[in-house]
């Protein structure tokens, strides 16, 4: 039953369609030099041409209006980045769009309807292998998963709902990497020994739980919080245990990034160090400037401040830009999960050498 869901689940989430249309207004925009008459030399760039070039460059990117779309609820410092205007002070044009379903904002990238997103890291990979044109260029947030169950269940680990209804988001990284930890640290599949129960997103997981129609959930930061808030549950198990467990890494798991298309990301390199640099200034705030921090993302995901503060004070990993040990993290997850999850599918993640330029972008003012 389950695995007869989680298969349709999977088969409609990523539409693959062509990425249609040149980022940053065409290039540089600068006009091609005249070719020489027969038997001349080619002219030789004056100086002040070839000055012009990046600056000719870098005016057409920030001339443009670029379409940034994020989850409603992916809990990754967007938040600041758009309530407090960081992009926008730095010169950009945004255009903001907030997406509920994890499917939808997959789709909306891939059709072209997004610019830049951020991203599950897994669902980035299966993107990756349906042929979606996209670079990595920046990580938010590391995993923030749990499986959440009520309080006076008698459930100890993981493998005690075999057999149970169990909520689950089966396009989510955080179904499939508990679910990949899990089927290596205990042989457990949650998707096939369970009774899986699908959701688009994870308001509908809380309220499977709490109307009882679940026994568990596959849950993420800050529905989590919500729910333990309430006195009435708790956690069974933390994704990042589970994968300590599983891979022998001490690591934090990186849970989301932010992907673009590879033009935008060859033409237009300063408006991605930008979004990092931004990031980097959410981190601030959300370590320093509570009041700041709880009032972005309260306005986004229309939760109280009191479940703000909560869910904030349980979020350890935020984080900003892209290292090369990130990646390298990255790139075991994808591994790992191809390896022990039941989503990835493609033997390219054997090879991480090739992935980290083809995949990966550290961008460069």
């Amino acid at each position: 039953m389950g695995r007869t869901l989680f298969q349709r689940a999977i088969s409609t989430l990523v539409v693959v369609v062509a990425l249609l249309g040149a980022a940053c207004g065409g290039g540089t925009g600068s006009q091609p030099a005249p070719k020489p008459a027969s038997g001349s030399a080619p002219a030789a760039a004056s100086g002040s041409s070839a000055a012009q070039a990046p600056a000719q460059a870098a005016n057409a990117c920030q001339d443009r209006t670029y379409k940034f779309a994020y989850l409603t609820l992916g809990w990754a410092a967007t938040e600041i980045i758009q309530q407090e205007k960081l992009l926008e002070n730095k010169g950009w044009k945004i255009d903001w769009t907030t997406v509920g379903p994890i499917s939808g904002l997959v789709n909306a990238f891939a059709s072209g309807q997004a610019d830049v997103i951020d991203m599950s890291v897994i669902i980035a990979g299966q993107m990756y292998e349906k042929n979606v044109k996209l670079k990595v260029f920046g990580t938010a947030v590391g995993v923030l998963g749990s499986v959440v169950v009520p309080k006076d269940s008698p459930a100890q680990s993981l493998p005690d709902l075999r057999g149970k209804k169990v909520g689950v988001i089966p396009g989510g990284t955080t179904t499939q990497d508990i679910n990949a930890s899990s089927r290596a640290v205990y042989g457990f599949d949650v998707l096939r020994d369970t009774e899986a129960i699908t959701a688009t997103a994870p308001p509908d997981l809380a309220a499977l739980l709490q109307k009882g129609d679940v026994e568990g959930i596959l849950v993420w930061e800050p529905v989590t919080s919500q729910l333990i808030r309430t006195g009435n549950y708790r956690v069974l198990v933390d994704q990042q245990e589970l994968w300590q467990k599983a891979s022998g890494q001490p690591d934090t798991e990186v849970h989301v990034i932010y992907l673009t298309r590879p033009d935008l990301a060859e033409q237009c390199p300063q408006l991605l160090a930008d979004i990092n640099a931004a990031q980097h200034e959410a981190y601030d705030i959300w370590q320093n400037q509570k009041d700041v921090a709880r009032k972005a993302i309260a306005e986004v995901t229309q939760l109280s401040p009191d479940d703000v503060d909560f869910a904030m004070s349980r979020t350890k990993q935020v984080m900003y830009g892209l290292t090369d040990a990130q990646i390298d993290t990255m790139l075991k997850e994808l591994k790992h999960n191809r390896d022990n999850g039941t989503l990835l599918e493609s033997n390219i993640w054997d090879d991480p050498a090739s992935l980290k330029t083809e995949l990966f972008v550290i961008p460069q003012r």
